[in-house]
């Protein structure tokens, strides 16, 4: 099925966030050969056809869900997925034993609570902090490497423990079709000291992981 117009120049390269659901991993890198249909990335990892990701373009407000299409040497492809905005994942999966430090906070509060991202996967994760039993249903988690927040809801906890159900909210391509590549194209014009300012791309400071 043929996507959405993709208004970006197949000979751009644009930096990109490639996030893994499998364990909240996120690499930054460049893609390139933009269509309709999906894009080349280039990583040495994410090598599983098949393997859903998530792709945060920059100049663009929303994260792309994609799929790996073929592995090629030193880059994947990789097709758009954009028959949901939101997608809620309810099959099982298994969890894998992570430790990334976040910070979760309520959706309509400034205040954060330090934590542990102790075991992960793409439909949800285990949290570790003596201060979540505070902590209200609906949440944010920020993932260092991601300048996003995770849309959450906790769906059980005890005293040093929660486990959260990962909302994620994907493009359904209209951004696409309506919006100027001029934030887009700037990241590939931009001076080598200007990139020092602002590695990512994405015209805001990248989060870092919380002490």
């Amino acid at each position: 099925m043929t996507g959405p117009d993709i208004n970006i120049p197949e000979r751009a390269v644009l930096h990109i966030l490639v996030l893994d659901f499998d364990t909240l991993a996120c690499e930054e890198t460049s893609a390139s050969g933009f269509s309709s249909r999906g894009c080349r990335v280039l990583t040495n990892a994410h090598k599983e056809v098949g393997k859903t990701i998530g792709l945060r373009l920059a100049g663009f407000d929303q994260m792309i869900k994609g799929r790996v299409k073929e592995v090629l040497d030193s880059e994947i492809l990789v097709s758009f997925e954009f028959a949901n905005s939101t997608i809620v994942e309810k099959r099982r999966e298994r969890r894998r034993k992570v430790s990334i430090p976040a910070l979760v906070s309520g959706r309509g509060s400034q205040d954060g609570v330090r934590c542990e991202i102790i075991d992960a996967s793409q439909s949800g994760c285990r949290l570790a902090s003596r201060r979540l039993e505070k902590l209200p249903k609906d949440i944010y988690l920020q993932i260092p490497g991601l300048d996003m927040p995770v849309t959450g809801e906790i769906v059980w906890r005890s005293p040093e423990f929660a486990g959260v159900k990962l909302i994620w909210q994907f493009s359904n391509g209209q951004e696409f079709n309506h919006k100027s590549l001029r934030s887009a194209e700037r990241v590939e014009r931009k001076s080598s000291a200007q990139e020092r300012r602002d590695a990512s791309g994405f015209g805001v400071r990248r989060k870092s992981a919380p002490n």
